[in-house]
């Protein structure tokens, strides 16, 4: 008899803990801890990208797939790959959480505002590192040396993220120990009914599936895009190719949002359901 799959992922767990001399009984322990959890999270967020991808373009037109990569300094690693069958377009993604927490009322604009966290994990100082880094992206050691901890425009075609991540704060458990919370603000709350979450959808589940999609280019520092350089020895303030840390999506002006009306991004990125326009846009 068949064991239900809803059993076998407890056996696969168990015999990969076995492989690595993880006791089961420490598991939580190990995955909820502050410095494994954003990992799992991100990890996790990749197969939540490639599963609603699948959903979304056309399986006549578009494959997508999910690359189980060893990722080396110097070597960008794919998190999602999709391509056009008929041009054998190749379309990078690249998966990013929202900032923890991160979500605001700008003060000054009044715009609804949700960072993206979009930064390098490895950064690398080593000379001969530096050198072959730098060529690999096009630029010199110095612009690359400015830069080292954020990804160039060139290195993936699309960023996607989720608005869930926004709305999380670190605090303590029961047992006193600090821990990740969905724990929207007062103005988290407002902004996320006014996306219209679905009849019976729990708000959690519903901003974790809110994604959005966005080309690298439309939030690089360039002319075109009208992103500017924060980072203090860029010499190249506004064409110098890099993706800002926490690229932003703007939902606009609070005050202005008619009554009813969902908040729509303002700049660029689009709902996933959405993006099969700006993944056509690649195809030669």
């Amino acid at each position: 008899m068949t064991k239900p799959t809803s059993e076998q992922w407890i056996d696969d767990l168990r015999a990969y803990c076995r492989s690595l001399n993880i006791d089961t009984a420490d598991l939580y322990k190990v995955v909820s801890d502050l410095k494994v959890a954003p990992m799992i999270r991100g990890k996790s967020f990749e197969f939540s990208v490639s599963n609603q991808l699948a959903k979304v373009l056309p399986a006549k037109d578009w494959t997508v797939s999910k690359p189980i990569m060893n990722a080396q300094t110097g070597i960008h690693d794919v998190d999602v790959m999709v391509v056009h069958k008929a041009s054998k377009t190749v379309v990078s993604v690249e998966c990013k959480l929202a900032g923890k927490g991160m979500f605001k009322v700008d003060r000054k604009s009044g715009d609804y505002i949700v960072p993206v966290k979009c930064m390098r994990s490895r950064t690398t100082k080593t000379p001969a590192k530096v050198n072959a880094s730098a060529k690999l992206l096009g630029v010199t050691p110095a612009q690359f040396l400015a830069h080292s901890d954020q990804y160039r425009c060139t290195q993936f075609h699309i960023v996607i993220t989720s608005l869930g991540n926004a709305f999380y704060e670190t605090v303590e458990d029961e047992e006193g120990n600090p821990a990740y919370k969905f724990q929207p603000t007062e103005a988290g709350v407002e902004f996320i009914t006014r996306l219209q979450p679905p009849a019976g959808v729990d708000i959690q589940e519903f901003v974790y599936s809110a994604c959005y999609v966005v080309r690298s280019e439309d939030i690089a520092v360039s002319p075109a895009s009208g992103v500017a350089c924060r980072k203090g020895d860029c010499m190249q303030k506004t064409n110098c190719g890099f993706i800002p840390n926490y690229p932003v999506i703007n939902f606009g002006l609070v005050n202005k949002l008619a009554s009813g009306k969902i908040p729509t991004p303002t700049n660029h990125w689009v709902e996933i359901k959405k993006c099969l326009p700006i993944f056509e846009s690649f195809i030669p």
